[in-house]
């Protein structure tokens, strides 16, 4: 019975019969295969074509196995490769030599076709228990760094990504904004519609965020009903620009509930670096939401940016 896998298999030997059999045996098996004659031809295969699990034949004609073996494990894109010593050898000391360089395992030529395949069931099932691992890692950090409700990044995660672009913003002297965002009266809708109501007015609102922005820019859930986007490479006017963007299409949008349709406005205040005299993440911050709160005083529905008064105000604020 055949695998139903795209499992590949890479057979490097200088031995043409045996390449070519091994190849014959793992494709029946239902392996797909990539068969290479020397170390450098498997060097630059391995590195850029798809791979599972090697075969390498120690003795190779232009440099030795083990020493492919090594940058193979040393290579952090092969992490997950399992890799099967071939040799010709039978010296127990060779075997060690090759499992404390990296190998997973080793087979003595001549062999068996079927303790060679079993071999490389062990190394599959390895394989993909590892690669099973790496998924859920992934899908555990990505849980860690998402907000649950909107799907958005996090507050944490924002904070993280806000010192990185800031700290790279300074060293390089490119332009970064930043605008925090504010639904006008949630609690009102809270209070008039339910909570369950409100929840979908945070999630359409985050989706119209994430639709709007540039797969470089940062979106993220601040707490509540604010919300953050971070915008490399972009000044001042363009951080207002793309604001007004949102706030009008916020203003235009039937937000629907399971209360009904709702509709609501944004406030949203704008900082950007480095034409201004902030000097941390925590100021740039700080002086967005000053902006934030100049919006709201002023009537909500509107955007504004960090005035001089403000950066001063913030700069003594936070030294």
């Amino acid at each position: 019975m055949t695998q139903q896998t795209q499992f590949v298999v890479a057979v490097v030997d200088d031995d043409a019969a045996i390449r070519r059999l091994v190849s014959l045996f793992l494709r029946r098996a239902g392996y797909d295969v990539i068969e290479v004659a020397t170390g450098e031809a498997a060097r630059s295969r391995l590195g850029v074509e798809s791979w599972n699990l090697a075969i390498l034949d120690r003795k190779l004609p232009d440099l030795d196995g083990l020493d492919l073996c090594r940058e193979i494990k040393a290579d952090p894109r092969f992490r997950n490769r399992y890799v099967i010593m071939l040799t010709g050898e039978a010296d127990e000391q060779d075997k060690i030599e090759g499992l404390d360089l990296g190998a997973d395992d080793y087979i003595t030529k001549p062999f068996q076709y079927k303790e060679l395949l079993a071999r490389i069931r062990a190394g599959k099932r390895i394989v993909d228990l590892q690669s099973e691992l790496l998924e859920s890692n992934r899908r555990l950090e990505l849980l860690s760094i998402t907000d649950g409700l909107t799907r958005l990044y996090n507050h944490r995660h924002f904070q993280d990504e806000m010192v990185r672009a800031f700290d790279e913003s300074q060293r390089y002297q490119r332009p970064l904004s930043l605008a925090i965002i504010d639904i006008d009266f949630f609690k009102k809708v809270n209070d008039t519609y339910g909570h369950a109501a409100g929840d979908d007015v945070l999630k359409t609102v985050a989706r119209l965020f994430m639709d709007s922005v540039r797969s470089t820019d940062l979106v993220a859930r601040y707490g509540g009903e604010e919300f953050t986007v971070m915008m490399p490479e972009t000044d001042m006017g363009d951080a207002i620009a793309f604001a007004e963007k949102i706030r009008t299409l916020v203003e235009q949008t039937t937000i629907e509930t399971q209360a009904g349709p709702v509709r609501v406005t944004v406030s949203i205040g704008v900082s950007s670096v480095p034409a201004t005299p902030i000097q941390t993440p925590k100021e740039m911050i700080v002086a967005a939401d000053k902006a934030l709160y100049r919006a709201k005083r002023g009537g909500r529905n509107q955007v504004q940016a960090e005035k001089r008064k403000d950066l001063t105000r913030v700069i003594l604020e936070t030294a």
